[in-house]
C-alpha cells in the first residue's frame, strides 16, 4: 500500500546557501496561500525575521564567535520550519493539492544508497573557551545524517568508532565541552542506509 505523501520538515543536510534558499520558498508561498492554513503555529510575521538573521550573520564579514552565532541562528530557523512543518502534516492529512501549497519539499521514498564517501572534516579554533568550530563536507544523497567521533591525542586508541560520538544535526558548529588546551583527534562521517560507515581523515586540534 503506497504511502501518503507529506512534508520533509527536516532541512539539516542542506547546505547554508541551499537552506536559506529553501525556508525563502516556504515563507513566500506559504504567505501566497495563507488562507488554506489558519492556525499556523509560527506566523510568516515571525518566520520571516528568523531567515533575515540567519542570512545576515552567515553572510556577514568574518568576526569572532560568528559561527556559533550562524548555527543558533540556524537552530532557531530550523525548530520554527519543523513546528510549521509538522503542523501543516497533520493539518494537510496526506492533501497533496494542500501540501504543495506549503512550500516544504516532499518526503521521497526511502533509496539504499550502499557505502558512502567519506567526508572532509574542517575545524576552526574559537575564542569560546573548550569550544572548536567545525564544518564537515556534504555528502549527496537522501536522509543522510552526520557525525563526529573525538576523543583526546594522548588516546592510544586509533578505531575512531570507539571515541566519543557527537551527533552533528547541522553539517557545521560548534563542538563545546572539550578539555581546554588539551590535543584532541576528530573525524567526521556521513550516515545513510549502510551499517558500513567511512571516516574522514584524522584532524588534530587544540580547543582554547
Amino acid at each position: 500500500m503506497a504511502r501518503k505523501p507529506k512534508l520533509d520538515v527536516n532541512l539539516d543536510d542542506l547546505k547554508e546557501d541551499e537552506f536559506y534558499k529553501a525556508t525563502k520558498l516556504i515563507k513566500s508561498t506559504l504567505n501566497s496561500n495563507i488562507g488554506s492554513f489558519t492556525g499556523l503555529p509560527v506566523d510568516i510575521a515571525t518566520y520571516g525575521p528568523l531567515i533575515t538573521t540567519f542570512d545576515d550573520k552567515r553572510t556577514a564579514a568574518y568576526y569572532s564567535g560568528q559561527a556559533a552565532e550562524v548555527a543558533a541562528a540556524r537552530t532557531a530557523l530550523q525548530t520554527a520550519t519543523t513546528t510549521n512543518g509538522t503542523w501543516l502534516n497533520n493539518f494537510c492529512a496526506g492533501n497533496l493539492v494542500l501540501l504543495k501549497k506549503t512550500g516544504y519539499p516532499l518526503v521521497k521514498e526511502a533509496e539504499a544508497q550502499g557505502k558512502l564517501d567519506p567526508t572532509v572534516l574542517t575545524l576552526k579554533i574559537l575564542t569560546i573557551m573548550g569550544s572548536i568550530g567545525f564544518l564537515i563536507s556534504h555528502i549527496a544523497g537522501t536522509g543522510i545524517r552526520y557525525g563526529i567521533m573525538y576523543t583526546l591525542e594522548s588516546n592510544p586508541e586509533n578505531d575512531p568508532s570507539k571515541w566519543t560520538f557527537y551527533y552533528s544535526a547541522q553539517r557545521d558548529g560548534v563542538l563545546a565541552g572539550l578539555e581546554s588546551k588539551k590535543n584532541y583527534k576528530m573525524v567526521s562521517f556521513a550516515m545513510g542506509t549502510d551499517k558500513d560507515i567511512t571516516y574522514s581523515d584524522p584532524v588534530i586540534i587544540s580547543a582554547q
